[in-house]
């Protein structure tokens, strides 16, 4: 359960940012509030969090911040590789300050706080607090002073003095770039574990053009994700009224004439070497997977859909022939399951690309009923430009977030249970954002310019 991100000084964030998924007094929607109360300290979260702005304010921007900071997180570093942080490069002294991350996370009954300050060249600062029952303990710091790295361990952490000799042997061995949680997941440090499955198990960013990895593999093993997947894509009218999966051996002759013999032979070593015997291959909007048991042949995995002809036939199309809308919805389907079942934090950037309002309206509520309704533990962080959204029928004002751009060019995070003056519960929130009371749109200039540069363009 993420309960708060902080940013600073990365890509159009300048100073400090807060995306806050604590609720804030409300009584509007009070079912959308999450509890988690199983053991540790009790603590409430939001399920939603929806960015709007302008074009280049900053949403993908806090997107990236997310994603780069869990890809530093879970793969680290080489040595002397730079760690690929990109500061605000509008401020007179930023290009050599740090960037900071924070998150703020509850997770398998602990609440932990844990961030990091980095140059592309070095982790400047970081830092790990938890909450096992009601204490807040530090379990280690780290600060790094004219090229020196300070490590203080706290006794949770370190409870004897061999477990401290051997946490020092193994900052000792932390390179400049690389995070101590890094290091340390990777020399079993077992206290630190949880915190990094969940980045690893539990926080998914979604980029627009993105594929879900394992929709093939996932519809023929997974009987209920079909039927899901089946009567999401019918609910949302795409005319689609089932899924089927054709599994064939692999003749990459047939299937994959221009592939050359070394390409061919690549693809079956990489098959070979993934855990779930398992590789997705995407071309345009064909999807295939590649399966291999263990001593079997490699087959080939296609999905088909399913459509009813006039006189009530069944006809197989080819994933090729649905739409981008429709290949959008395949791919975002997978996370309303996902929702239903574990504590997942999906983030989603342009959840309206190829998207009628309706079907960002369709996908938007059934994620909030599934909260309201089912009391799923799921959190979803989405940008958007899609207005109808903008419904406090639909959404609590402490769910609604606007990112803009000062005269300066750095970006800024706001809530709309943050505005001042009181919003009241029918206000037409769309007409006002559309009108500029919130900020957060692009303020168009006279198209009538574009038409006075230098004649005609085809003369």
């Amino acid at each position: 359960m993420l309960l708060q991100f902080v940013l600073e000084n990365f890509r159009s964030f300048h100073s400090e940012e807060i995306l806050n998924m604590i609720p804030a007094k409300s009584r509007i929607h009070d079912r959308h509030v999450m509890r988690s109360e199983s053991k540790g300290r009790k603590v409430r979260a939001l399920p939603l969090a929806i960015l709007y702005g302008a074009n280049a304010s900053g949403k993908s921007n806090l997107v990236d911040a997310i994603a780069f900071a869990q890809a530093l997180i879970l793969h680290g570093t080489r040595s002397e590789q730079p760690t690929g942080t990109v500061p605000f490069r509008l401020g007179a002294k930023t290009a050599e300050a740090p960037s900071r991350f924070e998150f703020v996370l509850k997770h398998d009954g602990v609440l932990y706080t844990y961030g990091f300050a980095i140059t592309n060249h070095e982790v400047k600062e970081e830092w790990l607090f938890a909450v096992f029952l009601k204490q807040e303990v530090r379990l280690f710091e780290r600060l790094t002073e004219a090229g020196k790295a300070l490590m203080k361990f706290g006794a949770k952490l370190a409870p004897t003095k061999r477990e401290k000799s051997r946490l020092e042997f193994v900052a000792a061995g932390t390179r400049p770039n690389q995070l101590f949680l890094t290091e340390a997941n990777e020399r079993n440090v077992d206290l630190l574990k949880p915190l990094m499955s969940w980045f690893r198990d539990h926080l998914t960013v979604v980029r627009p053009d993105a594929a879900y990895q394992p929709l093939v593999l996932r519809a023929q093993t997974d009987v209920q994700f079909k039927e899901f997947l089946s009567q999401f894509l019918g609910i949302a009218d795409t005319g689609i009224q089932g899924i089927d999966l054709d599994a064939e051996e692999l003749d990459f002759s047939r299937h994959f004439p221009a592939m050359s013999e070394p390409e061919r032979k690549s693809l079956l070593d990489e098959l070979g070497r993934d855990p779930d015997h398992y590789l997705f291959l995407r071309a345009g909007k064909t999807v295939w997977g590649l399966r291999q048991e263990p001593g079997q042949a490699a087959q080939v995995l296609r999905l088909r859909t399913r459509h009813t002809t006039s006189d009530g036939r069944q006809v197989l199309f080819d994933t090729r022939d649905e739409s981008d809308g429709t290949h959008r919805m395949m791919h975002l389907a997978p996370a309303l399951l996902d929702l239903q079942c574990a504590e997942n934090v999906y983030v989603i950037d342009e959840l309206d690309r190829s998207l009628h309002p309706h079907l960002c309206r369709l996908y938007v509520d059934a994620f909030l009923r599934g909260v309201s309704e089912k009391e799923n533990c799921g959190q979803m962080i989405l940008t958007t430009h899609e207005t109808s959204l903008l419904d406090l029928d639909l959404l609590r004002r402490d769910e609604i977030w606007f990112v803009e751009k000062n005269k300066q060019g750095a970006s800024h995070l706001t809530s709309l249970a943050e505005f001042k003056y009181k919003v009241r519960a029918d206000l037409k929130i769309a007409r006002g954002y559309l009108n500029g009371r919130f900020g957060a749109i692009p303020f168009i200039g006279d198209a009538r310019k574009l038409l006075s540069l230098s004649g005609h363009p085809c003369s």
